[in-house]
């Protein structure tokens, strides 16, 4: 058995969101992952590989830790899914040092290539209850254990992550109640001056109405901070999206420009410089156009992030190569 391989190049773009990411893996294993940095553990991927490829590796799928916080526990998880590799000839090399020290960018460059892999390769054709796999165990950040009788049903573990929506109705409770506690306040206030007939007492009169507005406001801000924080969260996905197609671009640009400048470097030997046709190439590599400015010579070659695309290969060795060779 072989799996389809995937590579990650810089040709295509079609990348998920980070909530999109964590509502497909939430989904498919009926888990609770909050964030990115969860999938650190590894188990995630061990149980998607079982899903694909069951019995893969035999009773070494049952070494997964899936309910961890120890790092060691994570790279025996890892360990788990490079046997799934390499029993499915799988290239793809896992960084497993990066991967488990739980940083945002290497587990969400990882997650994007691992679900174009299992776009690649998993066919529905058994049914299969994630819960009971694992014995009813939770999976991500936010799971609750099920218990051992829980596996039969997966229906109980899909209630976790659809819970996480309930916050915002705790949003209108607490601004009504202050709207109440404003009329006693109003309707004592003209009681307590004539009594009183002093000068400064009248003074806090003002004080309820801004409470009454206060309240109005506050309500407004719960619902505008909401949707301000949406859009921020998109805004950094598309930033992460164009981040990487950027590092890819500057990478392609300068894998070229060392092409050249090697050839700028053979034609200036002595022992070549004269001929007619090194001339003609160092014109050509010299040549520039109206309002075109030469970049600065000292550019170097930095140590640039891998870029999201992929090129799936369909077994028949005609596989199509990005702009750069480099695979991972």
């Amino acid at each position: 058995m072989a799996a389809i391989n995937v590579y990650h190049t810089s040709v295509t773009t079609d990348n998920l969101s980070r909530n999109d990411i964590l509502q497909w893996i939430n989904t498919a294993l009926d888990a609770n992952y909050i964030k990115i940095e969860d999938l650190c553990t590894g188990a995630a991927y061990c149980q998607f590989m079982e899903m694909m490829f069951p019995g893969a590796i035999g009773t070494r799928s049952k070494r997964v830790k899936w309910n961890t916080k120890l790092e060691h526990e994570f790279i025996n998880n890892f360990k788990v899914l490079q046997e799934y590799f390499k029993a499915l000839s799988v290239e793809k090399i896992v960084p497993v040092e990066k991967l488990v020290k739980g940083k945002f960018q290497d587990n969400f460059e990882f997650v994007q290539w691992f679900k174009k892999f299992f776009d690649a390769n998993y066919t529905d054709a058994h049914d299969y209850d994630p819960v009971a796999a694992r014995d009813g165990q939770p999976l991500g950040s936010g799971g609750k254990a099920l218990g051992p009788g829980a596996g039969g049903s997966s229906s109980g573990a899909r209630v976790v992550p659809a819970a996480r929506p309930a916050p915002p109705k705790v949003v209108p409770q607490p601004i009504a109640r202050p709207t109440t506690t404003t009329k006693p306040i109003q309707q004592q206030q003209p009681k307590i001056t004539p009594v009183a007939h002093r000068v400064p007492v009248p003074a806090p009169a003002p004080a309820p109405a801004p409470v009454h507005h206060a309240t109005t406001v506050i309500g407004n801000g719960h619902h505008q901070n909401a949707r301000l924080q949406q859009e921020i969260d998109n805004l950094q996905d598309l930033i992460q999206q164009h981040a990487g197609q950027i590092a890819g671009l500057e990478k392609e640009r300068d894998f070229y420009y060392q092409k050249l400048r090697d050839v700028e470097m053979i034609c200036q030997e002595p022992d070549y410089e004269s001929s007619p046709a090194v001339q003609k190439v160092l014109e050509i590599l010299y040549a520039t156009e109206d309002g075109f400015a030469q970049p600065d010579p000292e550019i170097g070659n930095g140590d640039l992030d891998h870029e999201n695309g992929v090129i799936i290969d369909n077994g028949n060795g005609s596989n199509s190569v990005g702009l750069d060779d480099e695979t991972y």
